[in-house]
């Protein structure tokens, strides 16, 4: 068995600031199909931190998006998409 969920996750960085959640989405589903697309916002101010994570359906949809998108322009700004590591876990 794979180390879960995070293997199927990327993190996508430099977003323009007015992406949505629905467009992280669209953007990743001309490459593969997408279980959950969310740009992560400031708590209190609510604005875009200009990141966001992506999960697809399996490996290879990452493999493939990862090919067709990381460098590419979206808005003027390049994106750059790695695999996501899983969360840090706080003390017990």
């Amino acid at each position: 068995m794979g180390g879960g969920e995070h293997e199927m996750t990327l993190f996508v960085s430099n977003l323009p600031w007015h992406v949505t959640d629905d467009d992280l989405g669209r953007v990743f589903r001309q490459f593969a199909e997408v279980v959950r697309a969310r740009v992560i916002h400031d708590r209190d101010t609510g604005r875009s931190q200009g990141y966001g994570f992506v999960q697809l359906i399996n490996r290879e949809a990452v493999r493939r998006a990862r090919v067709a998108l990381d460098g590419c322009s979206l808005d003027g700004r390049r994106l750059e998409i790695r695999p996501a590591r899983p969360a840090a876990r706080g003390p017990a």
